[in-house]
């Protein structure tokens, strides 16, 4: 989930260089990191004691939409509001 603080780098060398491949292929990288982390870390746990645990673990699955549909919205794409 490192990438998420990449998209304004992306956003930049994508106009700088024309090059608009730049920002699918990191919506694709950043799904494939957020399936990953879904996958290995349970996101809710029902424990009061990984109340705190749970928490960040549901802020960062919300960075990872947020950063997501910003970039679909770039692209002129409508992000699903449920999956």
């Amino acid at each position: 989930m490192r990438r998420l603080n990449e998209l304004p780098d992306v956003i930049a060398r994508s106009a700088e260089m024309l090059e608009p491949h730049h920002m699918p292929h990191f919506a694709y990288e950043v799904a494939r990191e957020l399936q990953r982390f879904y996958e290995a870390c349970r996101v809710i746990s029902s424990e009061p004691a990984d109340a705190e645990l749970t928490k960040a673990r549901l802020l960062l699955v919300d960075a990872a939409r947020i950063v997501l549909e910003g970039t679909l919205n770039i692209m002129g794409m409508n992000a699903p509001e449920r999956m």
